[in-house]
């Protein structure tokens, strides 16, 4: 009896024939499998010998194209900042992270590739695997209404699940769940460190001002000093600059792998060419003296729209909600402030209003509420919230997700915190 392999041998012959890219893409990326689920990441070869994530606007495309060590489609990764003014986020003298974003090379996107490692608990997931991230993420990954650990599950949930390179195969055996999490948290905040945009500014004699304007060309000349290529620049209503994005093709994975800083590529710049206004966290747009805040005109009469953020330890956590309660994990209250005399200068007093009613101190606690008596608030010269001549308020404890904390004015509660105005 003949051997099969004789008979097998032409058939094999013959496909290879027929379709010999197919059938070698499909052997190497068999042989790549393998070598990951033993050796995990270390697999991927030296970062100079892999092929660029992007090339002349397109991905790679070859026989064996590996993306456990190759970021494709999404090649062309974003580290995106925000300078967050109403209501303010971060220090005064540094932008803050928004996210690291793998846009395709030709500048479109994907989005929430992966529902199965979509995960709510960020800071419980870091908590437990990387709790040495946590205090620099809660001075410097800022969410604008004040609920850090959504935010951060957004980018993630959004963005982190198409990064090819995060997929949890390419770890292999030895993966451990939550590992590639902690890695784009862990990357992401090593690029925000090397792009000091606030100090490459300011070398450039762009610092923030209540009056001066600067041109999109100021912007762009900076970046290419110090980044090396132009920037994404974004603002909003009024030419309010807030958001940068600096741009990087890569060789190799995102944990160990090497980022090449390049050029925009299909996003532009927001931002006029001219006029633009890089406006001073934890400042009134408009200043009339000490304590007081431009006012509009609203439903609530001659009124001031503000947000008040906690602050604990010169870190700031949540805010306050309509109801006057201490929250971390939802939208801030819009909050009317309004004069307590014809002046316009609130350190001189005011009352405030929410949308559930006028805001009050009763038997040391504030709430917000219909059928209250408005209490009367001044604002000290750093623009927190006093009552009774005292900025310091209290609580039995920082706000955990999902849970409201009763704001005191006594001084018999665990936690001490100051309310900062941030007008909107």
């Amino acid at each position: 009896m003949l051997p099969l392999s004789l008979f097998a041998a032409p058939l094999l012959v013959s496909t290879v024939a027929a379709e010999p890219t197919q059938w070698l893409s499909s052997f190497l990326n068999a042989a790549e499998q393998q070598a990951h689920t033993i050796f995990g990441l270390h697999a991927c070869p030296a970062p100079f010998l892999l092929p660029e994530s992007c090339i002349n606007g397109a991905s790679p495309d070859f026989p064996g194209l590996d993306g456990c060590c190759t970021n494709v489609p999404g090649g062309f990764l974003l580290q995106t900042q925000f300078w967050d003014t109403a209501p303010s986020t971060g220090p005064n003298n540094s932008w803050t992270v928004h996210g690291l974003w793998p846009d395709r090379c030709d500048g479109s996107y994907d989005a929430y590739c992966d529902p199965s490692r979509e995960y709510t608990d960020i800071r419980g997931i870091l908590q437990q695997n990387a709790p040495s991230l946590l205090p620099f993420m809660d001075t410097y990954w800022k969410d604008g209404n004040g609920d850090d650990n959504s935010f951060w599950a957004h980018e993630w949930n959004k963005h982190g699940t198409c990064i090819s390179t995060l997929n949890t195969t390419c770890y292999g055996r030895a993966y451990k769940q939550y590992e590639e999490v902690v890695d784009y948290y862990e990357r992401t905040i090593e690029l925000f460190k090397s792009l000091p945009t606030y100090d490459w500014l300011a070398a450039e004699g762009i610092v923030p001002s209540a009056s001066q304007t600067y041109t999109l060309e100021q912007l762009q000349t900076a970046a290419r000093k110090h980044f090396g290529y132009e920037a994404v620049w974004g603002c909003t209503g009024g030419n309010k600059l807030d958001e940068v994005w600096y741009g990087y093709h890569t060789r190799g994975p995102i944990a160990g792998g090497k980022f090449i800083p390049t050029s925009p590529d299909g996003s532009k710049s927001s931002c006029p060419d001219t006029g633009i206004r890089y406006l001073p966290k934890y400042a009134p747009s408009t200043s009339t003296g000490s304590g007081s805040i431009s006012n509009s005109t609203s439903p609530y009469g001659n009124s001031t729209s503000a947000f008040f953020q906690g602050v604990v330890n010169g870190t700031e956590q949540g805010c306050l909600i309509s109801a006057g309660a201490w929250f971390t994990s939802g939208t801030c209250a819009t909050l009317h402030l309004t004069p307590a005399s014809p002046s316009t200068d609130l350190a001189a007093g005011f009352t405030m209003t929410s949308s559930k009613g006028p805001c009050a101190v009763a038997s040391g606690a504030l709430s917000c509420a219909a059928g209250n008596t408005a209490s009367t608030f001044t604002l000290d010269s750093n623009k927190n919230l006093v009552y009774q001549g005292s900025s310091s308020f209290t609580a039995d404890a920082v706000p955990p997700a999902n849970v409201k904390e009763t704001v005191y004015t006594t001084s018999d509660h665990a936690v001490q915190l100051t309310l900062k105005c941030a007008p909107q």
